[in-house]
């Protein structure tokens, strides 16, 4: 046993001092924008580490498209045929590499991150105020959207505004595949600014019902540009 103990000095002398950090920052999508995390986990003398990513992030269809109708009052836009806001949240394990270490370049790190994991679509049921009268009285009601129950757009003033349908919220799983660039700049000894350039594809097996009356795709590749913040952790 006492025979093992120099033999992990050694090793641990040859990967170097463990290093560690955490970073905190915003996202915006083709189809949407949020709040993501990151954790790299590595040795000071590897070039790759261990790379952790989570985000939670708004989530369009491609087909999305807000109108307006000028036959009612107190009008908002909306998007017609919208049958569930939605949102996702993701989670990612992968490996981060070193391309250009910041002593190397001015004091700028570029590095390769990837993950793959899973990823959550969070729905919540649209709700449409609608216009009605009886007789000289005008009724504003809050109407779930389905192509039955509101079937033209004559009468729609917009979204519900208190937020209906949060009890209703329905879950569907996926999975995450995700690639970045992403460009560091040192301004303090523990924490820096990064950049990242990348493309996410989330894939849903079971399908993610946004519209009513175009294709819903299984599949949502998307690129992205995120800004972080990024502190140095103890290893």
């Amino acid at each position: 046993m006492l025979a093992l103990i120099p033999m992990m000095v050694s090793a641990q002398t040859e990967l170097g001092a463990r290093s560690s950090n955490i970073g905190f920052g915003a996202t915006i999508r083709s189809n949407g924008f949020g709040l993501a995390f990151q954790k790299e986990v590595g040795y000071a003398n590897r070039s790759t580490a261990r790379y952790y990513y989570a985000d939670f992030v708004t989530h369009k269809h491609n087909k999305e498209s807000k109108i307006v109708n000028h036959q009612v009052e107190n009008k908002m836009p909306y998007v017609f045929g919208k049958l569930n806001h939605t949102a996702l949240g993701r989670l990612g394990v992968g490996v981060s590499r070193s391309l250009v270490n910041k002593s190397d370049f001015n004091n700028v790190g570029i590095r390769f991150q990837a993950a793959l994991g899973m990823s959550l679509g969070i729905q919540r049921p649209v709700y449409l105020r609608v216009e009605e009268f009886e007789g000289d009285i005008q009724i504003i009601q809050n109407v779930r959207y389905s192509p039955t129950a509101v079937p033209d757009s004559k009468k729609v003033i917009g979204y519900a505004r208190n937020g209906d349908g949060w009890d209703q919220l329905s879950y569907k799983p996926g999975i995450l595949a995700k690639a970045n660039v992403s460009i560091n700049w040192q301004e303090y000894s523990r924490s820096s600014k990064q950049i990242n350039l990348g493309a996410t594809i989330d894939y849903f097996p079971g399908g993610l019902p946004i519209m009513a009356f175009t294709h819903n795709p299984k599949v949502y590749p998307t690129f992205f540009l995120g800004f972080m913040w990024v502190f140095q952790t103890r290893g």
